[in-house]
């Protein structure tokens, strides 16, 4: 597996990745100012999914062009994009990020959200987004969240299945950001870390972040056999009974969006 695909929960991708929307909005007046649409028109988004971004950008003025390897996400997306009138201006195919169908020099800024830690060769796809970049265009590295997760519950999940002699560490870009840094600045790059502006708290069952992971609706439960990901949720069930009694309980999350803007 080069790169995951979310073609198997296309359906309910959207409603999993739920963010703050008064965070969200303020986060996209901020990349409207720091990079205005008559000035950066031209925008591509790597993995453009069901278009939960690329849409709310296209609504603030940008041109946005995309691409995604899951057949899924982008019929949903197309299906978005059928009942808008009038039509947005987005434009999307099916594409691998390491290997980009466009011209070099295309692109006045890239957001990519949420993309390279799913792709093994990720140094190579980010590569490809600096080609097909103006030489100074910015690259925004957009982090909306936990979504519906209990980080708690995602980690001992982990840590179980290590246990169990399998990795569900993502295949590409490590969450540190550490080699991140390092590689870019062989490209001339530098980062500028935006956080601890855009901050929420949210209530989420104990019993719901559970199903998330027996259903695989997130990329690291895809990178561990079926039998040891099912002996791991019922090992997982177990402690979780045990710490909560009910699993019907509520937990408070604290979540936050980030951004990293990448220039030269």
């Amino acid at each position: 597996m080069d790169s995951v695909s979310f073609d198997s929960i296309a359906l309910v991708y959207d409603e999993t990745r739920v963010f703050n929307k008064a965070c969200f909005n303020a986060v996209l007046d901020y990349i409207v100012e720091r990079y205005p649409p008559l000035k950066y028109k031209k925008l591509f988004e790597p993995g453009i999914g069901t278009g939960r971004i690329a849409i709310p950008l296209a609504k603030k003025g940008y041109n946005v062009t995309g691409v995604d390897i899951s057949q899924e996400m982008l019929k949903k997306l197309a299906v978005k994009l059928s009942n808008r009138h009038p039509p947005l201006p987005v434009t999307f195919q099916q594409a691998d990020v390491t290997a980009l169908p466009f011209p070099d020099a295309t692109f006045d800024i890239a957001v990519a959200v949420h993309v390279f830690h799913l792709i093994r060769h990720w140094k190579k796809a980010i590569s490809e987004v600096f080609r097909i970049l103006k030489p100074d265009a910015p690259l925004v590295l957009f982090f909306t969240g936990n979504g519906d997760e209990v980080p708690a519950i995602k980690d001992r999940y982990r840590e179980i299945c290590a246990a169990s002699g399998h990795s569900a560490s993502h295949i590409g870009l490590s969450t540190d950001n550490i080699e991140l840094g390092d590689f870019l600045a062989a490209f001339g790059r530098r980062i500028e870390s935006i956080g601890n502006k855009w901050k929420w708290t949210q209530r989420i069952r104990v019993d719901e972040s559970l199903q998330h992971i027996r259903l695989h609706y997130y990329s690291f439960t895809n990178l561990v056999p079926e039998h040891i990901h099912l002996e791991v949720v019922g090992k997982l069930e177990l402690e979780l009974k045990k710490q909560y009694g009910n699993l019907a309980t509520e937990v408070e999350v604290p979540n936050q969006i980030t951004l990293m803007l990448v220039t030269v």
